[in-house]
């Protein structure tokens, strides 16, 4: 701590230079000499100045480690379960066949299983503590360890999408639809590779990145906060695309209104995972300017987890559903039984047990529909359409 700033900062207040809990209580002498320090000190020398005045202040240690571990662990717990759960609805016991949208959602778990795991890390390194009550290599520990988070996250948010593009394809056949949700598949890796590479290479050298924070050494960085608001706000376009690219195929659907709203929802799960990208975009408002970096990136990383787990639950809900209907098929009620225009028939081509109902020739419908618990789980059940593409 500059001895200057102490005594310019004492010099401007009423209490006694010996009088500890009057300078403590003055906020024209704390304003003061943090100004001072800001400006006069090194970022080390800064944090050291606070911890010092805090200590002697009694001020209160706070503490939210424990929100970033539970958040963390809690939430990939979940996911994890819903994954599973996905997987064995896959099965052939279960009728299940597996595509690509499995395979997909399997990177895009084994990505998210460290992202959980780092969550604790980092709570141990002190994420959630005040900044200058850390030691200076915590700091750059956990900007260290942040950095590969962000490339997780970065990651784990576009393969879900395309894990939900390909299961769109799995079940819809119509031409024009599909070349769009190729579309957005395209738009989803561009958008993984493009942002990976941009947070790798943010600060020239790359150690730059957990390094930059202390301001000793000559780091040339992107603008953090504009990379993080443009992530975002893309990830959100991505998002609302992939949530509306099918109510189209589904508001023709042959369907009573009950059921096609039923089916509309299940397939518009991905809201939830959008206003949690509104939440996390929220605390990235405060996280821009902050000077506590340790202590504000809590709010940002916990939404951040909870956007990947939740992304990853809604992903799996159509195929546990399909599960817990074949355990218990009285559990969502009866969804299979179709209007006596329709016929049953066997799929020539998939699981020699599965059935779909396919309806008789329609003229006046332009789309028939396969049940729901049918085309979670068959890779071959799809709409059904006079010319499959």
């Amino acid at each position: 701590m500059k001895l200057e700033c102490m005594t310019t900062s004492i010099s401007q207040s009423s209490c006694q230079p010996t009088d500890q809990k009057c300078l403590c209580m003055d906020a024209h002498y704390t304003a003061v000499l943090q100004k001072c320090v800001l400006v006069s000190c090194t970022v080390k020398e800064s944090l050291t100045t606070k911890n010092v005045t805090s200590t002697a202040c009694g001020a209160p240690i706070r503490d939210h480690t424990k929100i970033v571990s539970h958040a963390g662990v809690a939430g990939g717990i979940v996911a994890l379960v819903a994954f599973i759960l996905r997987m064995l609805a896959r099965l052939s016991c279960c009728g299940g066949i597996f595509g690509a949208d499995d395979w997909t959602m399997m990177l895009t778990v084994a990505l998210l299983i460290p992202l959980s795991a780092l969550s604790v890390v980092l709570a141990d390194s002190g994420l959630g503590k005040d900044m200058w009550t850390l030691p200076f290599d915590n700091i750059t520990h956990i900007l260290y360890v942040y950095f590969w988070d962000e490339l997780l996250y970065l990651s784990i948010l576009p393969l879900t999408k395309i894990s939900i593009c390909f299961f769109y394809l799995r079940i819809f056949p119509d031409k024009r639809f599909r070349v769009a949700t190729y579309v957005a598949i395209a738009l989803n890796v561009g958008y993984w590779i493009a942002f990976v590479l941009i947070s790798v290479f943010q600060c020239q050298p790359l150690p730059g990145a957990w390094h930059r924070w202390y301001e000793e050494e000559n780091y040339k960085c992107n603008h953090i906060n504009a990379q993080g608001w443009a992530a975002a706000v893309l990830n959100m376009v991505l998002d609302i695309i992939v949530m509306v690219l099918p109510l189209r195929q589904l508001y023709g659907l042959n369907l009573s209104v009950k059921r096609k709203s039923y089916v509309i929802f299940m397939f518009s799960l991905g809201i939830f995972v959008t206003l949690i990208s509104i939440l996390r975009l929220n605390s990235l408002i405060h996280f821009a300017s902050t000077t506590n970096l340790t202590w504000d990136y809590v709010t940002v990383g916990y939404w951040s987890t909870i956007e990947c787990d939740v992304g990853v639950i809604c992903a799996c809900l159509p195929a546990i559903r399909s599960l817990l209907r074949r355990v218990s098929p009285g559990l969502f009620g009866d969804t299979t039984k179709v209007k006596s225009s329709y016929a049953m028939d066997s799929h020539s081509r998939g699981n020699g047990s599965q059935f779909a109902a396919v309806p008789t020739q329609n003229k006046n419908a332009d789309r028939q529909f396969y049940p729901l618990d049918d085309i979670d789980t068959s890779d071959e059940a799809r709409l059904h359409h006079p010319h499959p593409v």
